[in-house]
């Protein structure tokens, strides 16, 4: 009964996506999208103008060479210098306390802060995620802002808020997935047979990469490396600016543009820290988280133009899907 439950959610929001995306698509607009996280639902702490408020926010992405830990410095200083000193962001960066999944828990349990998630291990903790994840549903990234920033990033956010208590400030961009490996120049599903890709810990995901006749093996962001070294996997899904960031490229000869998931990063925080805060801090936070969403939007397509240019002169071929081969992806999955 429960999954029926799950089941009906996640179809509600592929609607609202759907519908979203195509409304998108159709026309423009010079409206600024609102903020994806909601109010809080609990009374703000008194106001105490002299107590500092140190929180640790962490991820899982390198710790240089990356959009997510230069967006986090920049903000956080901002963060400090508009608080007037109250609010001071301490960054870790690079698995330093775990894993995603153990950020996540930190998160939910109060020994982490703060921190910025991919959505693979969210489905352990929210199940409708994984509307998130259907593959070949958004390949524009403006497009997937306006998705995320709108009425379907909102309403996922405020569901995640009343199911698991975490608060959440919205949807930053972990980038567009793409297949890369280090065996085969892949231009169809057939030549993803018997490769061991690593997926995320999304269910989505693997049921995708074994669909199109590839197997795929979850591993954790901070295993990866190792095991296409060793060749426990043949390959990975991950977007460009992540794959260049955290050294993957030194060990794969191939990536291929296919685009299958737009994937967002969770800005996220511990929900009696939020509720710790004063009215005039939390209205800071919401601003500055926004601001930092954008940024490392920002950043992100900075890195994918300049990363992709560095992979290509090291010798990594880039596979660009003609419409027919990427169509064949798509009939495969029977989308």
């Amino acid at each position: 009964m429960k999954s029926k439950k799950v089941l009906l959610l996640v179809l509600t929001l592929v609607v609202a996506m759907a519908s979203f995306v195509l409304t998108s698509c159709s026309k423009k607009t010079t409206e600024q999208p609102a903020a994806a996280g909601t109010p809080a639902t609990e009374a703000p702490a008194a106001t105490t103008p002299d107590k500092v408020y140190k929180f640790k926010i962490a991820h899982a992405s390198s710790a240089n060479n990356d959009r997510l830990p230069d967006s986090i410095i920049k903000i956080s200083k901002e963060i400090e210098e508009e608080s007037g000193g109250r609010i001071i962001l301490e960054h870790y960066p690079a698995g330093q306390l775990g894993g995603e999944r153990e950020i996540l828990e930190g998160i939910y349990l109060g020994t982490v802060d703060m921190g910025v998630i991919s959505t693979g291990p969210i489905q352990g903790f929210f199940p409708e995620i994984a509307v998130t994840a259907i593959p070949y549903l958004l390949s524009d990234r403006e497009v997937a802002w306006k998705v995320y920033d709108g009425p379907f990033g909102q309403k996922l956010a405020k569901m995640m808020e009343d199911k698991t208590g975490i608060r959440v400030f919205g949807w930053a961009e972990n980038g567009l997935r793409t297949f890369s490996n280090t065996k085969v120049a892949i231009h169809t599903p057939a030549d993803m047979k018997g490769l061991k890709i690593r997926t995320m810990e999304n269910e989505t995901h693997m049921n995708m990469v074994n669909a199109l006749g590839a197997n795929a093996v979850a591993l954790p962001v901070t295993e990866l490396y190792t095991a296409l070294q060793q060749g426990t996997v043949d390959g990975q899904e991950n977007g460009i600016a992540l794959t260049y960031a955290l050294g993957y490229h030194e060990v794969l000869k191939y990536i291929t543009l296919d685009n299958h998931v737009y994937d967002p990063y969770g800005v996220f925080m511990n929900k009696d820290v939020w509720a710790s805060l004063p009215a005039d801090l939390q209205e800071l936070m919401n601003k500055k988280m926004k601001e930092l969403i954008d940024l490392e939007r920002e950043y992100n397509g900075r890195d994918m133009e300049k990363y992709t240019t560095a992979m290509k002169e090291k010798g990594i071929e880039f596979i660009e899907l003609t419409d027919e081969e990427h169509q064949q992806f798509v009939d495969v999955l029977h989308l």
